[in-house]
């Protein structure tokens, strides 16, 4: 274990002045001043505190943690940071200074994986802390605001980002120690982000389907905790607005008109269960641990 723990301090040198270091903490700063001003800044000049507002302001740090965070930052940290962690190699063409000295090729790869679970990891905690600490100052400057943190419910969507996205960064990993270019795992985060887009909030006759889909997986994941009601699943928030309606009937001009019926569609016609959490979670690890595998013997080719 001696020359990998070397291997791991020889990373984190490397990690001290690098954008990948600087991604860590940037995103989550972004995504909280978006968070603070777009969405909970409307409530600062509340006078009073109905309880449908208060019903709707509690579970609001839980719900964005997953729509803005998981929809939109962690898919693009997961894209940007594997191929960041590999670029001082391929920048300064250093492959072949680094395979010239005894150290294993496969454990370089090792070692960057171990960083890049790890950074993911602490940025999902610092986005926890921030909107800990969001929270605590919506209370003092509006004290009819000062309510509880859900850390545990807040732990739990974190934890199953991360979870959910350990194929899809063993592959990034993958990509990232073949290709020298930030622009393909860009295009692959892309093209995850439009299928989450697309998929979440389709009700299919068999869930796992959609749900196992590598880069659906994260979302989905998470979004079985704060999943609510009969629907299967909410819709990604950049496509809500283009969702049915229940009990609305959209007219070819546009107009809609509300209908009722004494028994919802819901009940004459229920969703198929849910794909379970251990599925998920079994099919994580193992597909993330298969493509890591894949990703460490390549990483032993000699390189031109």
């Amino acid at each position: 274990m001696r020359p990998f723990s070397r291997l791991l301090t020889a990373e984190g040198l490397k990690l001290r002045r690098a954008p990948a270091l600087r991604l860590v903490w940037l995103l989550p700063l972004l995504f909280i001043l978006v968070e603070g001003l777009l969405i909970e800044r409307s409530f600062l000049g509340l006078r009073t505190l109905t309880p449908a507002l208060r019903e709707k302001f509690d579970p609001l740090q839980i719900k964005m943690a997953l729509a803005l965070w998981g929809g939109f930052f962690h898919p693009l940290l997961i894209a940007l940071l594997p191929a960041l962690i590999f670029r001082p190699e391929h920048r300064f063409k250093a492959w072949k200074h680094l395979h010239a000295l005894p150290s294993s090729r496969r454990g370089i790869f090792l070692a960057k994986a171990a960083y890049a679970a790890l950074l993911s990891a602490a940025s999902l905690v610092l986005v926890g802390l921030l909107l800990w600490v969001e929270r605590t100052a919506l209370g003092w400057w509006n004290p009819l605001l000062a309510l509880p943190f859900h850390g545990l419910q807040m732990a739990k969507v974190l934890g199953w980002l991360w979870l959910g996205s350990l194929p899809v960064l063993a592959l990034y990993l993958w990509v990232s120690d073949r290709i020298n270019s930030l622009a393909v795992p860009i295009v692959f985060g892309l093209v995850g982000l439009l299928l989450t887009m697309a998929l979440t909030g389709q009700e299919l006759p068999q869930p796992w389907r959609r749900d196992l889909i590598p880069w659906v997986l994260p979302y989905a994941a998470a979004e079985q905790v704060v999943h609510q009601g009969p629907a299967q699943q909410e819709a990604h928030l950049a496509v809500k607005e283009f969702q049915p309606e229940p009990n609305v009937l959209r007219l070819p001009s546009g107009k809609k008109i509300r209908t009722w019926q004494n028994i919802p569609d819901e009940v004459l016609f229920p969703p198929p269960p849910p794909t379970p959490p251990g599925l998920m979670a079994a099919f994580s690890l193992v597909a993330g641990a298969l493509l890591l595998v894949l990703g460490w013997v390549d990483a032993g080719r000699n390189r031109a």
